[in-house]
């Protein structure tokens, strides 16, 4: 049947019509399924809820779990509580930490109650959950996994990070936040005008703990990579300013508070430089502490990702991301490899990108192993269960001994320091009776609670001479310290090893004194 002119130009125009509707129709469906992988169902947040309010409930910012804080804890505690008397970290007190962090924990102290300290650790947890969630969900397209993965990564927080308070713990919700923000990016489901946020959670995560200047550096520099072979030169000025518009909002708060207290350069060299150029935290056998970090990132779980990550890759969506992620795991990982310790809080960086990476290859396989299975819609209803039953199978069930081991060792050091903690708090007691307004002390000790008890002044910048005194000329400073005897009096536990110097300078220029209850310290007074 022939047309005649009219009807074919109005046939053409309706099948543009309908082209340009099913493009649209298709875009609004494409940006539900995306907006639907950003929500977190609400039972998912009672679990996210639970595990946070069970993370903030182990801090050891409680008095009941105050004793169990290592020694970088108890001077992070003691470094904060300082700032209400005056003493300043980075100026008075070494410190590696953000400022922003020690803010936060000198709050507690003029608010007069740790409830506070509780408070921030469950927010941060809880962000961290949620914006973890959404993560794990739009890579793995599945709620049940998510929440499975959720919990793991709270199980593995705080086995790895036991009592919290660490500053990586504070700043993980800023970079999962930016994370997040930067999957949607290079997915193509996000404003420009949103790099203000990026700016804002990066300034903020680095006042928080400096080390994740990792994360924002690769970040920053795989945003300019993607611009560039896209060709966005000009998009990507236009981010550029936003995200240093975003970054200017709180580094200008903070930098008139750094800048008052003259602290700025210190503060530079201290928190920014010294993380990044001298990586010991211990005095650990190099080789035995790198092997001991790598077992630890295997045995909870963390390494997996790092096996079936090319094969994945290959295939998957999302390339730019998953290399973003997996790059600075690398760097995390090598970072707590170098620290020549045996904590296990130095995996506390590296903790939500290997386990994105881990979530990755699991689901994987995973889903191969459905693929095979003649009852898989039988099983679905356990699909949360049965990843995490996988997961600790791939890991041939190591995950539960890390688990149990970690907390066991945490149980078992509270209990043995039982009685040394009790010679601490009346060494405390009888310290702040007999020192002045202005007098300093010092404790050698591997803990900070003689000073945090008995709200004493450290006479040296080191207050504790395992912390920060790795660097050769950092622990050359502590003894110049100690030898020009600032210090009205010194404290000792007998069993922590002493140079011969400080101990003949401390019998020719200090008496010893005896105090009840106490034998596992010497307490020396200035003649």
């Amino acid at each position: 049947m022939n047309q005649t002119p009219e009807e074919l130009l109005l046939e053409k125009d309706s099948r543009v019509d309908y082209s340009r509707s099913q493009r649209r129709q298709a875009e609004k469906n494409t940006h539900r399924d995306e907006t639907k992988k950003t929500k977190v169902p609400l039972v998912h947040k009672f679990h996210i809820a639970f595990f946070s309010i069970l993370t903030a409930g182990l801090t050891v910012a409680l008095p009941f779990f105050s004793d169990l804080a290592n020694s970088l804890q108890s001077q992070n505690i003691y470094t904060g509580m300082m700032m209400t008397s005056g003493q300043l970290p980075f100026s008075d007190i070494f410190a590696t930490g953000g400022f922003l962090y020690y803010v936060l924990i000198a709050i507690g102290y003029y608010l007069g109650t740790s409830l506070w300290l509780v408070l921030v650790t469950f927010l941060a947890t809880y962000v961290s959950g949620i914006y973890l969630y959404k993560i794990f969900n739009y890579f793995t397209n599945s709620t049940k996994i998510s929440a499975a993965a959720n919990a793991i990564f709270y199980l593995l927080n705080i086995a790895l990070g036991f009592g919290g308070l660490y500053p990586s713990q504070w700043a993980i919700p800023f970079v999962l936040v930016s994370l997040w923000f930067l999957v949607k990016y290079f997915a193509g489901i996000i404003k420009d005008e949103a790099f203000i946020l990026y700016g804002f959670a990066g300034a903020a995560a680095m006042l928080l703990d400096p080390r994740t200047l990792v994360f924002w550096a690769l970040s920053f520099l795989t945003i300019g990579v993607y611009n560039i072979g896209k060709k966005h030169v000009a998009r990507g000025f236009y981010q550029l300013l936003c995200i240093i518009f975003g970054t200017i909002l709180v580094f200008y708060t903070a930098g008139f508070f750094i800048l008052n207290l003259q602290i700025l350069l210190p503060y530079l060299k201290q928190a920014v430089v010294y993380p990044f150029t001298f990586f010991a935290a211990g005095k650990e056998n190099f080789l035995l502490g790198i092997a001991f970090q790598m077992f630890a990132a295997l045995a909870s779980g963390l390494l997996l990702g790092f096996f079936t990550f090319l094969k994945h890759i290959s295939k998957g969506e999302d390339k730019v991301a998953k290399w973003l992620i997996f790059l600075t795991a690398i760097v995390y990982l090598v970072i707590a490899c170098l620290s020549q310790d045996f904590h296990l809080y130095h995996l506390l960086n590296f903790l939500p990108f290997g386990l994105v990476l881990s979530v990755l290859g699991l689901n994987h396989y995973y889903q191969s192993s459905r693929s095979k299975s003649a009852h898989r819609s039988k099983k679905s209803g356990r699909e949360g269960a049965r990843f995490f039953e996988l997961y600790l199978e791939r890991h041939l069930y190591l995950p539960v001994f890390f688990f149990l081991v970690s907390i066991g060792l945490s149980a078992f050091r509270y209990v043995s320091s039982l009685d040394i903690n009790a010679q601490r708090s009346t060494v405390a007691t009888y310290l702040s009776s007999q020192v002045a307004s202005d007098d300093k002390v010092y404790v050698w000790d591997d803990s900070a609670k003689i000073y945090i008890d008995g709200q004493l002044k450290s006479s040296a910048e080191f207050p504790l001479p395992s912390v920060n005194t790795m660097k050769k000329s950092q622990a050359k400073l502590l003894e110049d310290e100690l030898l020009q005897n600032k210090s009205a009096f010194v404290v000792v536990n007998n069993k922590e090893k002493i140079s011969e110097t400080i101990e003949n300078n401390l019998k020719a220029n200090y008496d010893q004194l005896s105090v009840d209850g106490v034998s596992s310290f010497t307490i020396y007074k200035k003649k």
